[in-house]
C-alpha cells in the first residue's frame, strides 16, 4: 500500500489555524496588571467593581479573555510602580499625566473637570482667568492639570494652593475654607461630599471634558499589549463589534 501524503496547502492551512488558535489562547490566558489611585467613584480599592472606569476596562479586555489586575496606590507611587517590570501601566490618566516613557492609549473613558466652590459661596465672575486672580484656588498636588491651567498656576501662584494630596484632601480643606474655589472632576469631588455627608458643591466654571487613558509602558515587552488595547478602544471609539482577530496577540 502505498503511504497517505496530505496535500502542501492543507498542512500549511492547519498551521496557520495553529498559530491563530495559540495566539488567540495567549491572549486569552493572559493577566495583565496595572496600578491605579483611590478615586471614586472612577476607580476605588473599596468599590465592589474597583471603580466604574476600572469595570468599564476590564469588561473590554474580557472580551479578550484577559483578566485585569489593579493595585491601588497614592497617585505618583502608582505612577512610579507602574514603570516596573511586570506591569502594563497605570489607570484612569489625563493625558497631560502620561509620564516620560510610557504612551497614552486611545480614550477609555471621559472625566469632567471643573472649578468648584461650597453650595453657599458667592462668586462673581465664570471668567477662568478672573477666577485665578480673585480668589484663592486648591488643586491636587499629585495631578497634572492641562496647559491653560499650569499657566495660571505658574501666573498667580499666590492665590494657588497646592496642599492637597488627594481629592479627599482637597474637599476637605475647601470645606475648611482654606481656598475659595477647588479645581478636580465635580463627579468625584460630589460622590465624596455625598458619602461623607458634608454638603454641596456647586460648579462654578466647566472646563473642557478630559479623556482618561492608560499610561502603557513604552517598552519591547509592552508592544503587543499596547496595539492589541488600542485595537479594542479604536473598536469602541467607532462603535463596532469587536472581531476574533482583534484579540491575537501580533
Amino acid at each position: 500500500m502505498k503511504p497517505h501524503y496530505q496535500p502542501l496547502t492543507t498542512i500549511l492551512l492547519a498551521f496557520t489555524l495553529l498559530c491563530g488558535l495559540s495566539s488567540y489562547s495567549n491572549a486569552q490566558q493572559a493577566v495583565w496588571k496595572i496600578t491605579s489611585l483611590e478615586w471614586e467613584p472612577y476607580s476605588s480599592s473599596s468599590m465592589n467593581n474597583s471603580g466604574n472606569a476600572i469595570q468599564h476596562l476590564r469588561s473590554m479586555l474580557a472580551q479578550c479573555g484577559i483578566e485585569l489586575q489593579v493595585e491601588f496606590y497614592p497617585w505618583r507611587r502608582a505612577k512610579e510602580i507602574a514603570g516596573r517590570d511586570g506591569y502594563l501601566g497605570y489607570f484612569p490618566a489625563w493625558p497631560d499625566g502620561v509620564n516620560e516613557g510610557f504612551v497614552a492609549s486611545d480614550p477609555v473613558d471621559y472625566s469632567g473637570l471643573a472649578l468648584l466652590a461650597l453650595a453657599g459661596t458667592t462668586i462673581e465672575t465664570a471668567d477662568l482667568e478672573q477666577l485665578f486672580a480673585q480668589h484663592s484656588v486648591g488643586l491636587v498636588s499629585s495631578y497634572v492639570y492641562p496647559a491653560e491651567l499650569r499657566r495660571l498656576m505658574d501666573a498667580y501662584p499666590d492665590n494657588t494652593y497646592l496642599g492637597a494630596t488627594s481629592d479627599q484632601m482637597l474637599l476637605k480643606m475647601l470645606l475648611a475654607k482654606r481656598f475659595d474655589l477647588a479645581v478636580t472632576d465635580p463627579t468625584v469631588l460630589q460622590y465624596l461630599a455625598d458619602r461623607d455627608g458634608t454638603g454641596q458643591i456647586k460648579i462654578v466654571k466647566a472646563l473642557p471634558d478630559l479623556p482618561l487613558v492608560i499610561a502603557m509602558r513604552n517598552t519591547a515587552q509592552t508592544r503587543q499589549q499596547i496595539a492589541l488595547t488600542q485595537r479594542l478602544l479604536q473598536r469602541q471609539t467607532r462603535k463596532e463589534p469587536l472581531q476574533p482577530s482583534d484579540c491575537e496577540v501580533r
